[in-house]
Parts: C-alpha cells; sequence; structure tokens
C-alpha cells in the first residue's frame, strides 16, 4: 500500500510540474519571420532569454515582432486588422495598448507591462499574445498593380517596415531621453489612389501638405516619429541624427491624415548610440 501510495503522489507530481512547464511556453515570432518555440524565462539587458531544447538562447528584444502564449498564430485577417503596436491581447478579448518591460516568476510568468498610464502586472495565462511590429512575412500590404514607384512591404534585413496604411509603428526600441537616435529611411508610398500621389520619407513628391496631419507644417507622407504612445510627434525625413526629446518606445510613422488608401512602406534602418 505504501508504494502504491508513493508511485500516486510521484505520478501527480509529475502531473503537476507538467502543466506548469507548459504555462512557460511561448513562441516568438521575429521580424525577419522566424519562428522560436521555447520556455521564456526573462527579459533583461541582453533581450530575452529562451530556454529551447534545454538550451538557454538570447534574442534581442528589437528583434521580436510577436510573442504568443497561446500555441496559435496571427491570420491574415488579423494582420489586416493591426493598426500598429505593441498591444497587449488577453484570451478574454480585451486588448491593452503597452509593451513588455519586465519578465519574473514562473509558472505562470509575471509580465510587466507598460502603459500610458503608468505598469500593469500580468499573468502569462491571462495573455494570447503580445505584437509589439508587424513581421516581414506577415499579410505585406498590397502594392498598386499599376504603379511600380511603390515599394512592396518587406523591409531589407535588420530594417523596419513602416507601413503606409497605418499612422503608427512601433520600433521596439526603448530610448533614453538625450539619447543619440541616427535615422536612414529609404522607399515611396502612394498616398491615395492617385498613382501620382507618392512620397519618401521627405515627403510628397508633389510638395503637398495634409491639413489634419500629425505634423501640418511638414510634407505630406513624410517620415516622423514620436516618443511613447502619446509623445509628441516629430519631424525625421530620410537622414536624421538626434537626441530623444524623451525616453519610452520609440514609434515611427507616416504623416498623413487619413491612411486607408495609402499603399507601400518605408524600410527605416533606426541605430540608437
Amino acid at each position: 500500500m505504501l508504494k502504491r501510495t508513493v508511485l500516486s503522489v510521484c505520478c501527480v507530481a509529475a502531473m503537476l510540474v507538467g502543466v506548469a512547464v507548459a504555462q512557460d511556453s511561448a513562441t516568438l515570432t521575429l521580424r525577419s519571420g522566424e519562428k522560436i518555440t521555447g520556455q521564456l524565462v526573462d527579459l533583461g539587458g541582453v533581450g530575452y532569454t529562451v530556454r529551447v531544447n534545454g538550451s538557454e538562447r538570447q534574442i534581442s528584444q528589437n528583434d521580436v515582432a510577436v510573442i504568443d502564449f497561446t500555441g496559435g498564430s496571427i491570420t491574415d485577417a488579423d494582420w489586416s486588422k493591426f493598426t500598429g503596436g505593441p498591444v497587449v491581447e488577453l484570451r478574454n478579448g480585451q486588448t491593452v495598448n503597452g509593451s513588455i518591460y519586465d519578465i519574473s516568476g514562473t509558472s505562470p510568468l509575471k509580465l510587466t507591462i507598460r502603459t500610458s498610464d503608468g505598469d500593469r502586472e500580468m499573468s502569462s495565462n491571462d495573455v494570447a499574445r503580445i505584437i509589439m511590429a508587424r513581421p516581414e512575412n506577415a499579410n505585406a500590404v498590397a502594392t498598386s498593380g499599376t504603379n511600380p514607384a511603390v515599394t512592396s512591404a518587406q523591409a531589407a534585413p535588420g530594417a523596419i517596415a513602416v507601413q503606409a496604411n497605418q499612422n503608427w509603428t512601433s520600433t521596439g526600441m526603448t530610448v533614453r531621453k538625450g539619447q543619440m537616435i541616427s535615422v536612414v529611411a529609404t522607399g515611396t508610398i502612394q498616398l491615395s489612389d492617385d498613382t501620382n500621389d507618392i512620397a519618401t520619407p521627405n515627403g510628397a513628391k508633389s510638395g503637398r501638405y495634409a491639413a489634419n496631419a500629425a505634423l501640418k507644417n511638414v510634407l505630406a507622407g513624410g517620415l516622423i516619429g514620436r516618443i511613447g504612445p502619446t509623445g509628441t510627434p516629430f519631424g525625421i525625413g530620410e537622414n536624421a541624427t538626434f537626441a530623444a526629446p524623451a525616453s519610452g518606445l520609440l514609434y515611427l510613422g507616416v504623416n498623413d491624415d487619413g491612411y486607408g488608401d495609402n499603399r507601400g512602406s518605408f524600410q527605416v534602418q533606426v541605430t540608437v548610440k
């Protein structure tokens, strides 16, 4: 009887351990489109620590586009609704605008989410996924079949694709006030159904402005930035080096007052010094 009892206890313990480990499992989708599934361990100065097949792997925070705790995948229909991150999707269907700041605890993990209203603590059991950016291979924005001047949505290796059909794109990079940021942007986008309405990162080739854009004195379609989800927008263009005006997550965007009819994307290389 004693042996049977001990055996039963061991089996139950093993089952509980199995459940606990499963709660830590996550799939990280990189900006390149590569997917890495393993045990999410930590977030520190080296980025995310993921245990894959018993070995720990460090992944730069800037390289991660999506963290999924459900084992599922985001469909093209889901991506078509994505208007820019970072956003936390909860298992109950609610969403929270914010970025992951820290990871602690085990089974389940305790996630610290930084929002415009302050930090929030969440359990990985309650989180479906955290979306920082759109991977290069995710539902690329359709380009105009009659306008070869419009670039595709896929960015060069290491670059960030700033989609023309959404106002803000998270870079996944958290900066400190006064830290130097260098930006080099390439590509062209279309700002309306008019195939001649083309813009580079410096703005509309026609020299026009958008009356209700974030920056009324910057050419329509120009590359702009802001720090944090509610930060004051500032102009960037195709080549700029500037000091971060505040501390927080760096966003890039297109200076326009309507995005539904825009096409293409800018490819942006960002270096934080």
